[in-house]
């Protein structure tokens, strides 16, 4: 996988949605409470044309389907649950602006483990791939009761985008930055270019049979 892992914000709206059909499907407003919005890590495995995030937990006791996060003195930090990602579309996805948190402290944490799921890219990677193949194999009973539907889900994602066509859409790529580039835009500039390149051409022709250029 080429793309450098980020942090996204999911959609209330769609993670609400999503609850509908599996009740294991993380919660992420905690603001209320006084606490932060859960986010996810991403994208940490694609299949069926669906890309995968995982939540980040505050949650710090080593399981089969997490990876802890840590922090310089090796202490763990937080982790990410891999029995809780979700398929999103890109059209419900942002992502997340740590240099715009309001609390240094807060902020300093969300760069720490940031930077540590980077540099561990290839071991989520394959753990995240890892745990969906034994869930959807229905190759550990334990497993599949403690993680989310997976091949659910995907159904339920389908059907958003079919009644959602604008998360499709506005379907959003991410580059080696991190960034969000829109393919919307993109098509429109190809577009662009290639109705001025036809515009070039019907020119060429007709200055090659008048001779000249066509007036204006």
């Amino acid at each position: 996988m080429d793309r450098q892992l980020n942090f996204y914000e999911v959609s209330a709206e769609y993670i609400s949605y999503l609850t509908r059909f599996d009740s294991k499907v993380p919660r992420i407003d905690y603001s209320a409470e006084g606490g932060h919005d859960k986010f996810l890590c991403g994208i940490v495995f694609s299949v069926n044309d669906n890309d995968y995030f995982a939540p980040i937990s505050s949650f710090k006791t080593p399981q089969r389907t997490n990876m802890i996060i840590r922090n310089e003195e090796n202490e763990a930090v937080s982790s990410i649950r891999f029995s809780f990602m979700i398929p999103v579309p890109p059209g419900a996805i942002s992502v997340k602006s740590i240099k715009d948190e309001p609390s240094p402290k807060y902020r300093r944490l969300l760069e720490l483990e940031l930077r540590y799921c980077q540099k561990n890219a290839n071991t989520i990677y394959r753990l995240a791939k890892h745990i969906y193949n034994t869930v959807v194999g229905q190759k550990d009973s334990v497993m599949v009761r403690n993680c989310c539907d997976f091949k659910g889900l995907e159904k339920a994602c389908a059907e958003y985008i079919k009644t959602n066509p604008e998360n499709a859409k506005t379907n959003a790529t991410v580059n080696q930055d991190g960034v969000q580039q829109h393919k919307s835009t993109l098509i429109d500039k190809l577009a662009e270019g290639k109705a001025k390149a036809q515009e070039h051409n019907s020119r060429i022709e007709k200055k090659n049979k008048h001779g000249r250029d066509d007036p204006k």
